[in-house]
Formats: structure tokens, C-alpha cells, sequence
């Protein structure tokens, strides 16, 4: 088998496509590469960073509320309140590490503000009553994809966090609240695929109201007649 590089007496390598590579060339670009993987988080990045995911946080509280005082399927009430808890206590976590990268909760940065109206416009969304759950769990299916991919990136960037206390608190939040997320999708989007069947499965005269079959009743019997 061929080697990938030539010896040559002067120090320096030779590629596979002929190309002379000095040590001293080598060297430096091994540097670079190490340099590269050892760098720290740019701080503003991670404040504008956790003040998205702040703002996000605090988007799921009022879409979990939302879910709650519409709900009509009593079966889901504990996972939501349940989950609802998590969600405010995520929201101290965030607001405690954006203070510690010397922003606060009156910050916005631009994806904050951008979250901030995605989170209005599911809120504000009208749907009829019959479908009312299902558009909630929907509405918290796509909250929680992103909140998710929030945490999963806030574990990939921690342990570059160059403020050591920052750091911990990042890595020990992280810790609390990963499995958190994960249990949210999962449950929100099994949830989600529940009540599109169950609507899938409904006829026409299960979404009738109560005026309307009495209507119909009344039409048949003077048919009746």
C-alpha cells in the first residue's frame, strides 16, 4: 500500500498529489486546528443565545397555560400541569444564566424578538372548539421541537463557555433540565399523532352539536308524519 506522504532529507513531507509540506507548514497548521477546537464561546453570542431561549421558555408557559384553559380532554391535565411546572422552572434557570452573561430579562436580542412574535401568533390563532386540543398540542409540539433544540445546543457550546462560573451554571442546568425536553417532544408529538386519529375516526354526526341533532330529529319525525 502507498504511503500518503514522502520523507525527504531537507525535513520536509511530500503529498499524495506531489505537493512539498515543510514541518516547520505542518506544524502550524496543527496548531491552528488545536487552537480552533480549544477557543471560547463569543460572549454576545451567548447572551443574544440565552435570551432566545429565555424568551422561548417563556413562550411555552403561556402556550401550556393556553392548552390547560381550553382543554377537553381531562386525561392530558396532569402531564401539561406537570409539564407547565418544568417549563416556569426553566425559565428561572434561563433568566439566572442570561444575568450571569451580564444581560437581563429586559434584553431582547433579535431572536428573542423574533420568538417573541412566533409564540404571539400561535397564541393568537382561532380554531373551532372541536378541534381546540389538538391545535394546542400542535401549537406545543412545535414550542417544544425548538426548545429542545435549544438545550441540545446550549450542551454542545457549554463546555467552550469561557466565564467558569457561567460555565457550571450552564453544565448543571443542562444536567436538570436535557431529559426534561426530550420527555416534552416525545409526549406532546404521541399526544398530537392521539388526536389526529381520534379526529380521523370521527363522522359527521360526532361533530354535530346538540341544537343540531335535535333539528334533525324533529325533521325526521315530521318526515314521519
Amino acid at each position: 500500500m502507498a504511503r500518503a506522504s514522502t520523507t525527504h532529507g531537507n525535513g520536509s513531507h511530500k503529498s499524495r498529489d506531489g505537493r512539498k509540506l515543510s514541518r516547520s507548514g505542518m506544524s502550524k497548521s496543527n496548531a491552528a486546528s488545536r487552537g480552533q477546537r480549544g477557543s471560547s464561546v463569543n460572549p454576545q453570542w451567548l447572551t443574544d443565545f440565552l435570551s432566545e431561549m429565555l424568551t422561548v421558555e417563556m413562550g411555552g408557559v403561556k402556550l401550556y397555560e393556553k392548552a390547560l384553559n381550553e382543554l377537553e380532554h381531562p386525561e392530558y391535565e396532569d402531564e401539561l400541569n406537570e409539564f407547565l411546572r418544568q417549563t416556569e422552572r426553566h425559565v428561572e434557570l434561563c433568566t439566572e444564566m442570561l444575568n450571569a452573561a451580564g444581560g437581563d430579562s429586559d434584553y431582547k436580542s433579535p431572536g428573542a424578538q423574533a420568538a417573541e412574535h412566533k409564540a404571539e401568533g400561535l397564541i393568537s390563532a382561532r380554531v373551532p372548539p372541536e378541534i381546540a386540543d389538538l391545535n394546542n398540542i400542535e401549537n406545543l409540539v412545535l414550542a417544544e421541537t425548538k426548545d429542545h433544540w435549544d438545550w441540545e445546543m446550549l450542551a454542545s457550546v457549554a463546555p467552550r463557555i469561557g466565564d467558569a462560573e457561567l460555565k457550571r451554571m450552564a453544565t448543571k442546568a443542562v444536567s436538570e433540565v436535557r431529559k426534561q425536553e426530550k420527555m416534552h417532544l416525545d409526549w406532546n408529538e404521541q399526544t398530537l399523532s392521539k388526536l389526529a386519529m381520534e379526529s380521523a375516526m370521527h363522522t359527521p354526526a360526532d361533530n354535530m352539536s346538540e341544537s343540531e341533532e335535535d333539528d334533525q330529529m324533529s325533521e325526521e319525525e315530521l318526515e314521519k308524519e
